[in-house]
This record gives structure tokens, sequence and C-alpha cells, in this order.
């Protein structure tokens, strides 16, 4: 079976090191030390083939108008959310929720994760709910592209987001990036500060248990942060939220919040890794989803004997922590997942194990896991990672993302601008 992308060359130790230093001046906000780009960043670009960025955002584009569709449905059946996996608070607060009280959905954007395998294109998940990426996705990328004639970047995510975002409350709108105090996090809401900037909207960074309600609208409060915000970005994963908001309200993200969201806390329902479990009671056909998505069960219907065919995730993981896979993951780790999934199954889904097919890299074999962005339902961006394993996780390096020119539309034009220059050959 033929590869949709190749491994470009690896770049010369100045290049890389010309690189490294043209993505720091770019990133100089990121609070990224020298050493996390030299051995975070792999030396060498995804390559993708003609036509497979078009057909990839064909599907990415199809399975957001499919989940948006389920989520509206979902948000009528109380009767599923166990079933979702909900966290106990938060499935209490929704299923008291009224049609008339559901908050204010806007410039909804996720990403998802796309692998090429021995049946072709699947997508592991899709992260509906404040998805990241957007320095992968863009500024560890276009740097990338002088190197490789006729290829250039994919859209910038950030950059198409904030365009959303400013569809929504104009220039000068007060917009608040809500996020955890870790760095990535942190690092990810500077990146949108800087693209909303760009557009003359006013966004501040502010930690979940900083935004207060009134009257079931956003309130930032904070010594020259002060502010009625017109929209909320979410970049803090919903199911987090009791947690981060334990003395402050954090109901009005489920229920009753009458400022714009984006996303909604109400996007915890298509989240869900158990999602895939409640298609059948959904008027959607979930065509997209059915063709491109692994076989689902709840863990307690994997027998034993099968259960290497299975892969083991948490309901709400992210970054591949918690995910399993046999023959990847250590054997006792592996039997010790499968058994807590099978005791605790709200907790966890069975994926269906689909053969990643591995690229040939002048650094060896490599496993790559390409994530699709979308933007009101465009798509808007894509990000990679690679490792030697299947099991694509926190450990694995970003890659470079390069198109080819003509796979682009006009509106791509800043991402094409940048490969204008004569560099060496890929």
């Amino acid at each position: 079976m033929k590869l949709p992308w190749a491994a470009g060359r690896v770049l010369e130790p100045d290049e890389f090191e010309n690189y490294c230093q043209q993505v720091m001046a770019d990133c100089n906000y990121c609070d990224l030390r020298p050493e996390e780009y030299r051995e975070g960043l792999a030396d060498f670009p995804l390559l993708l083939k003609p036509g497979v960025w078009p057909k990839l955002a064909k599907v990415a584009e199809k399975a957001t108008q499919e989940i948006l569709a389920a989520e509206q449905e979902l948000l009528a059946r109380p009767d599923l959310y166990e079933t979702l996996g909900l966290p106990t608070g938060i499935r209490k607060v929704m299923e008291g929720c009224n049609r008339n009280c559901w908050p204010r959905g806007a410039a909804r954007v996720m990403r998802f994760d796309f692998h090429f395998t021995t049946q072709g294109w699947k997508f592991s998940e899709a992260n509906p709910d404040g998805p990241s990426g957007y320095i992968e996705a863009y500024g560890f990328t276009r740097a990338m592209a002088p190197y490789y004639p006729h290829f250039t970047a994919p859209p910038n995510p950030g950059r198409e987001y904030a365009k959303a975002i400013s569809g929504e409350v104009g220039r000068k709108g007060l917009v608040g990036i809500v996020c955890s105090i870790d760095r990535a996090a942190v690092r990810e809401g500077e990146t949108l500060c800087r693209e909303f900037k760009k557009r003359g909207m006013k966004p501040i960074l502010v930690q979940p248990r900083r935004l207060g309600w009134r009257s079931n609208f956003a309130r930032i409060s904070g010594p020259g942060r002060g502010g009625t915000p017109d929209l909320v970005v979410r970049l803090a994963p919903a199911e987090r939220l009791p947690q981060a908001n334990m003395h402050a309200v954090w109901q009005p993200w489920f229920c009753g919040g009458k400022t714009l969201m984006s996303p909604p806390g109400t996007a915890i329902l298509i989240e869900s890794k158990r999602f895939p479990l409640v298609w059948k009671e959904l008027a959607t056909p979930m065509s997209t989803w059915k063709s491109s998505f692994p076989e689902s069960r709840c863990p307690r219907e994997v027998a034993e004997k099968s259960e290497t065919d299975w892969v083991f995730k948490p309901t709400f993981g992210a970054a591949g922590c918690g995910t399993v896979i046999a023959g990847v993951s250590e054997k006792s780790i592996f039997r010790q997942v499968a058994q807590k999934a099978r005791r605790n199954p709200f907790g966890w889904i069975a994926q269906r194990r689909f053969e990643s097919l591995g690229l040939e890299t002048e650094r060896g074999l490599g496993h790559v896991c390409l994530g699709i962005f979308t933007v009101n339902g465009l798509a808007a961006g894509a990000y990679a990672r690679v490792r030697a394993t299947p099991l694509i996780d926190y450990k694995a390096l970003s890659i470079p993302v390069l198109v080819p020119e003509w796979d682009l539309g006009p509106g791509d034009s800043e991402s094409r601008a940048l490969s204008d220059k004569n560099f060496n050959k890929s």
C-alpha cells in the first residue's frame, strides 16, 4: 500500500540550528527553553503527497458536521449521559437543564487525529473541547517551509480561529481565554492572544477559578484585568472545571451561562471517548465516523482472551496519557489497565486495534499521527507527531507538516508566501 506522505530529508546541523533559531524568534512568547525546541522537534518535515490535504480536509469537515449534529441531539438525551461517562457533578447539572438554559456556543474549533493504516485512513479520536496544537500547527511549521521548494505550511489554525472569534465579537471585543496555569496551556493561550490582538480584539488570559459569574454572565476580576467579556474561549478541559473551581461557580459552563462560549461546556458530550457507544441511539447517520473510526466497545464487552486486539483509553484522556496497546505498552501495565477498565467501565473505552503503517525516515521507522483542525466546520490547519512506536503520546516528537503549494486555495497565500525562496531540495 502506497503511503500518502513521505519524510523530507534531515536538515544539515547548521540548517536545523537556523530553523530552531527562527522558531524561537517567531515564538518568543512561548516560554520554551532552547533545549525544548531541539529535543522536541523533528529535524525533518512530513511531506503530504498531492491530493492528501484536500481529501483529509473533506473528511474532517464531514466529521465535524456529524459530531455537532449529534451534540444537539444529545442535549435532549440525558438518559445517555451515564453511558458517555460524564463526571457525576457535571452530569447532574446537565440532566437538570432545559432547552432554554443551554449555554451559547460560538466559533467551534476541533481537531481530528488521523493515522494511515493497513485499512486506509482512520482517525483515532476527535478533540472538540478546546484542542491544543496551535503552536505546533504553524509556529513550528512555517519556518521549515523555505527549505522545501514547492511545499508550504497548511493554514494557520490560530489565525482562522481568531477570524471566527472576531466575527462573533467584532474589533475591540473583550475575550477571556480560560486556561490552567501549566506552561503548555499558557503557551497555547499566549498564541491565541497574539492572533486575537492582530484582529484588534482585547484578549485576557484567566485561570478557571478566576472567572466568576454574575446573573449567569461571565465576569473577569483582578487588578487592571476586570471586565465582562463578550466571549470566553476555554482551553481548560470541561471535565476538570469542577476541580478548578472548587471555591467558585462552574455550573454556568454547562447550564445557564449567557456569555458566548467557545466551546460551551456541553462539548463534553462529544469529547467523551465513549461517544461511539451512543450512535445507535441517534438519528444523525454518523456515516463518516462509522467508515473512518475504529470499532468501539464498553470494556466489559471485551473478552479477556481477545483483549490484545483492543486499545484501552481513558474516557477523558488527552495526548495518549493512560492509553495502552498490547505489545507496545509494558505487559504488566497493559493487564492492569485492562482489568481496571473492566472494573470501572464508564471511565474507559476499548477501541479495535488497527495496524499503523510506519514511515521510513533517515532517523528510522516512525509512526505518524496527523491532526486536522476545523473551525466552524471548515478545515483550518494541521499538525503531526511522530514516534518509533504506534502509541503516539506526550513522548512523541512534533514534526512539521508541509503540503504541495497547489493543494491550497488562494486564501492561504500567507502560508505560500513563506516558501517562495529557493532553498535546498528535499
